[in-house]
């Protein structure tokens, strides 16, 4: 209120002077002159009587205006002037201070709120990746190695070391061995079994086989992902063992993979298969085309898949269809030996169809993933973060 006083009396003093002045007219010494040129109020008052006589002078012939309300005028003029002034470097100021309140709420929270930690759904593996073959008497052979010739390898298997495969149809004996064939991730390796049985072997598998078979079953070991084209004979079942199931054929295409008791599939491509748990439980048949998801309670839920998916990756192909990309960045990170973190949660569930030749880079596979414009994948030293 004192303030507004102050501007009041303050506007008064710049009438008066600016009345002065403008009625001495020619007497006005030359620092006079300076002093009302340098005074900014006083102008503005001039300016106004000036004003207001030319608007006088213009209706002339009309009533004579109240001098006295004519300075008042100028007065609530001045104020008013003075006021909006005011109010504007006030507004400014305000703002100002808002957006500096702001700036630092925004930096105090950067600083306090910790950042969103990544989900890893995959871990890298940094022990050197071979091809290994281990033979009963524990001798291990390279076989990605120049020096694992077949020299080094049982008599009579024939070893394709271009191709990444092993052949056991010339093997004839009474007697067996048991081999055991470490496949590493970014690698996948075919074995010809002695009675003609093709399999092929995923990334990251071990699979342990006879060099013979001896016996009414015709017995092997799988861990992680493998392709079976089973030479038929119905006096021989085949039966492929894993940690979560067991898997008999008489002769037939399937896909088992096994790497995690959640991510257990049995597919059929066609034939006939029998499925029951690692547990001892009956025996599930399926039909071609059928997936057998392996539930934690050791049952198993049946359903059509697009065979696509189980047959393409061993022509060298990363093909999924209505996947979620959580098994596919699974799939890639054991590909090509990568880590996977997600800070995008709810990205893991979306469903995608994703189609990628595998024996490309990974730079490639990223390039396709990011052209989708579903999520941002980023490579950073070993990790890949999808947003």
């Amino acid at each position: 209120m004192n303030k507004d006083i102050d501007n009041i009396n303050n506007a008064d003093e710049s009438v008066k002077k600016a009345l002065d002045l403008m009625e001495s007219g020619a007497e006005l010494s030359d620092e006079q002159l300076r002093e009302m040129l340098e005074d900014e109020e006083c102008l503005q008052a001039c300016r106004d009587i000036m004003d207001s006589s030319l608007f006088l002078q213009q209706k002339s012939g009309t009533k004579l205006p109240n001098v006295e309300a004519e300075l008042e005028r100028f007065k609530k003029k001045q104020h008013s002037l003075r006021m909006r002034s005011n109010l504007w470097k006030t507004g400014i100021g305000i703002a100002a201070m808002i957006a500096i309140l702001f700036g630092a709420y925004y930096f105090i929270n950067t600083l306090t709120t910790p950042p969103i930690e990544p989900i890893t759904v995959f871990t890298a593996d940094a022990t050197p990746q071979h091809i290994v073959l281990q033979k009963d008497n524990g001798e291990k052979i390279v076989l990605d190695e120049p020096k694992a010739n077949n020299q080094t390898l049982p008599k009579t298997v024939i070893s394709t070391s271009e191709k990444k495969e092993l052949d056991y149809r010339q093997v004839i004996s009474t007697t067996t061995q048991t081999h055991i064939l470490t496949v590493p991730r970014g690698e996948s390796f075919k074995v010809v079994l002695c009675d003609g049985t093709e399999v092929w072997l995923n990334a990251n598998t071990n699979f342990v086989y006879p060099t013979v078979f001896v016996g009414n079953e015709r017995v092997v070991t799988l861990e992680g992902e493998a392709y079976f084209k089973v030479t038929k004979d119905s006096k021989h079942p085949f039966i492929v063992k894993t940690p979560n199931v067991q898997t008999r054929v008489l002769g037939t295409e399937f896909n088992i993979r096994s790497y995690t008791p959640e991510d257990t599939h049995v597919v059929l491509i066609n034939g006939k298969v029998e499925v029951s748990n690692a547990k001892g439980g009956s025996y599930t048949r399926l039909y071609p085309g059928e997936d057998a998801h392996l539930q934690s309670d050791g049952n198993f839920l049946l359903t059509e898949v697009d065979l696509d998916s189980y047959v393409y990756w061993k022509d060298g192909y990363f093909y999924f269809d209505d996947v979620a990309l959580k098994d596919i960045m699974q799939n890639l990170g054991r590909w090509y030996n990568v880590n996977i973190e997600f800070r995008n949660k709810e990205a893991m569930d979306y469903k995608m169809h994703f189609v990628s030749d595998r024996t490309k880079d990974l730079e490639h596979t990223i390039s396709l993933l990011n052209r989708m414009k579903k999520v941002t994948v980023t490579l950073q030293g070993n990790t890949l973060t999808i947003d």
